[in-house]
């Protein structure tokens, strides 16, 4: 499967934060491929080169636990013609436009916001169809 580059930088992101991946690639001899990965995302770069380093630890993950993490699907919204073109729902977004974020923002869940496990930032909310 291809994927954005900032789709893949957010499916890392969450795998950073479960530390499984990183577990992963030290028992496999990729530490040093996972340690570039977070410098890059840390330091706030997207890279060709983080690309590269993303989709050899997504096959690493997909070899060894049948399921890589990149995601299977993209929140997207496109209205029907006629129709208003907001729905007022929202995405949890990387602050810096770094990553895709990380899901919908549920009813009342503004105030506890999810981190990004790359920059140790509060993720925002951005509309959906932003």
């Amino acid at each position: 499967m291809t994927s954005a580059l900032p789709a893949k930088a957010a499916a890392f992101c969450r795998e950073m934060a479960a530390d499984e991946l990183a577990d992963l690639a030290r028992r496999h001899g990729a530490e040093d491929l996972y340690g570039r990965a977070v410098a890059v995302l840390r330091a706030g770069h997207l890279t060709p080169e983080l690309e590269s380093d993303l989709d050899v630890l997504d096959a690493l993950a997909e070899r060894e636990l049948s399921e890589g993490f990149y995601p299977a699907h993209v929140l997207a919204y496109q209205p029907l013609p006629g129709e208003q073109a907001s729905t007022g729902a929202q995405r949890w977004a990387c602050p810096t436009g770094q990553c895709a974020g990380r899901g919908r923002v549920r009813p009342g869940q503004g105030a506890d916001p999810p981190v990004c496990a790359a920059r140790q930032t509060p993720l925002v909310p951005r509309p959906l169809d932003a």
